[in-house]
């Protein structure tokens, strides 16, 4: 293999998404402390598979062997990151040392997986604290933008033609500025109504999703309203790709074509969910696919820069 970084990017980028789901699966199965410490779980390297392995420091009430090992294996995804990060980083040094545009942000993705590894002690310390998990999300959506723009540098390198007969209107930059920061803002926003379902539930298990979709009612009509948003401009940005562009490359349309479907089913899930009282599955499946939503965009953004030889 001539350049194995390029591979790794691939290994790093699906890793990635792979944690993004277990953080999902973690949150719906409610293992967050199904390892009541860190870096150990129950004071060991692997999960006990019995009381009689749990430290006396430990309570044993906390042991849940189903949630200890799906927390477990969401820390090992994260170390697996963090190396295909790291081999990453220095292959990239060693055949781009002299291409900023690839060094830089693949040790910023590193920097950032480390803060991720501190990330995780502090929710553990402070128990799941709503604020802490926010962050945790966004800092890997961040990773993952990182990585994309990484791997498509990577391939314009070799790829020097590309995107050079497509011209695409200027004013796509304001678009993609406003659906960057509104869908980051939806994601916060949908991240917290989680939280807030959550504690109001464990306080209240018998609570009725009607009556717990009132009390956020200013959170979740936010929510609808920046959805909606989001839609317009993704469907305007396809339209600009598709009607007012010159040449646009396949890669600009099938991805905004994949961007409009995306967030039509997102519009979908989201009514599910109410109709389904917050389906744990449906949950999941909802946040995955913002993270797909994030990909694609930053997909175009890249391309769009490219075309501008920006």
């Amino acid at each position: 293999m001539k350049n194995p970084y390029k591979f790794l990017l691939i290994i790093s980028l699906s890793l990635v998404y792979l944690v993004i789901a277990a953080g999902s699966i973690v949150r719906m199965t409610g293992s967050g402390m199904g390892c009541p410490d860190w870096p150990k779980c129950f004071g060991r390297w692997i999960p006990p598979t019995s009381l009689s392995q749990i430290p006396d420091y430990i309570d044993p009430a906390k042991f849940n062997i189903v949630l200890a090992w799906i927390e477990y294996l969401n820390r090992l995804f994260g170390v697996l990151v963090g190396f295909s990060i790291l081999i990453t980083l220095i292959l990239g040094f060693k055949y781009h040392s002299n291409t900023p545009r690839i060094k830089w942000p693949l040790l910023s993705a590193f920097l950032l997986t480390l803060f991720q590894g501190w990330l995780g002690s502090v929710l553990v310390n402070t128990v799941l604290n709503p604020i802490t998990i926010t962050l945790h999300l966004l800092v890997a959506l961040v990773i993952l933008v990182l990585l994309i723009y990484v791997s498509q540098q990577a391939y314009y390198l070799k790829n020097q033609l590309a995107e050079s007969k497509s011209i695409y209107p200027k004013k796509m930059k304001i678009v993609f500025t406003l659906i960057a920061v509104t869908l980051f803002v939806e994601i916060i926003l949908g991240t917290e109504i989680r939280g807030g379902l959550e504690i109001m539930r464990k306080e209240n298990p018998m609570i009725q999703s009607d009556f717990l979709l009132k009390m956020l009612g200013p959170f979740k009509y936010a929510h609808t309203i920046l959805g909606i948003f989001i839609t317009v401009l993704t469907t305007y940005m396809l339209y600009l790709v598709t009607k007012k562009s010159i040449n646009p490359s396949p890669l600009m349309v099938q991805t905004g074509i994949g961007t409009v479907v995306l967030i039509f089913s997102q519009i979908v899930l989201g009514e599910m969910l109410v109709f389904l009282e917050f389906s744990p599955l449906i949950q999941l499946f909802h946040l995955w696919i913002a993270s797909w939503i994030l990909g694609l965009l930053s997909v175009q953004y890249v391309a769009w820069q490219k075309s501008n030889n920006l």
